[in-house]
């Protein structure tokens, strides 16, 4: 490969990631203006750089309640997410029972719906079951929208175990639920590492489900909280940045903490195949 080439190839790349770097960047410059600067100068990092857009978005915009919302659905979400598609995903990968491949097709099928398509048939479901306005209704759909695609993630990597392994174990006398927990479950931690910040990343940006489920302003997630308060204030845009950039720190800090398990599970996932 000559230099020319390679010059053109450092120069796209250059290129598309400053595009995706560049949004993120602008959204955090702009959190520390005052308006009037940021109408003036909508581009370039402020020369004053003030505090009061994160005051103005803790005290008016509510997050702290959104924030708390979050910290009591997600991990309890994620606790039904993973008993789902733990037992779910060996049960398909590693088991024999009737109906097998029909009822994983069947989990895959359920895949492609989009939340819109769904919404409103959940949402008069939840209403018969008297699960509106409750975290638990919204902590179960969650758990059946988003455990299908952790599913099929697990049973692929459950169906990729030596099969000698299982056999030793069952002549030792283990059962299904020991195989499960004591040599296919930590086999499995990288995988349960990218399921976990799917479906963490999922559940934090939800927002139709949420919307129709959670209508009491103090039951209110982050994301929904978001949303209503830009429908509700009309609150400019730097105000708009801080509140974006408090939003997005956990996440931040999610992705962070289980990205040597996103990179572990993708080679295993590579060579098991």
């Amino acid at each position: 490969m000559n230099k020319s080439v390679k010059l053109i190839i450092y120069t796209v790349l250059v290129f598309f990631t400053i595009s995706s770097i560049y949004p993120l960047f602008h959204v955090f410059i702009t959190s520390f203006k005052q308006l009037n600067e940021y109408i003036n100068n909508g581009f370039l990092p402020s020369t004053h750089w003030v505090w009061d857009n994160y005051r103005v978005a803790i005290d008016q915009g509510n997050l702290l309640y959104y924030f708390r919302n979050n910290l009591i659905l997600i991990p309890t979400a994620l606790l039904f997410y993973l008993f789902v598609c733990i037992t779910a995903g060996f049960a398909f990968g590693r088991l024999r029972f009737p109906f097998r491949l029909s009822l994983f097709l069947l989990v895959l099928f359920l895949m492609i719906f989009p939340q819109m398509l769904l919404s409103m048939q959940l949402f008069q479901l939840c209403s018969k079951l008297h699960l509106t306005n409750s975290y638990l209704g919204l902590i179960l759909v969650w758990t059946a929208y988003f455990a299908p695609f952790g599913t099929y993630i697990m049973a692929t990597f459950f169906s990729s175990l030596p099969y000698e392994i299982i056999e030793s174990a069952r002549i030792d006398g283990a059962g299904t639920w020991k195989i499960l927990t004591r040599i296919a479950l930590p086999i499995a931690y990288p995988m349960l590492g990218i399921i976990i910040i799917i479906a963490f990343q999922s559940m934090w940006n939800e927002l139709p489900f949420s919307l129709l489920l959670l209508q009491k302003m103090e039951m209110r997630t982050v994301t929904l909280g978001i949303a209503m308060i830009q429908g509700q204030y009309g609150i400019p845009a730097t105000v708009q940045s801080a509140v974006i950039m408090i939003a997005s720190i956990i996440p931040m800090m999610v992705f962070v903490f289980f990205q040597k398990y996103i990179a572990t599970g993708s080679f295993a996932g590579a060579i098991k195949g």
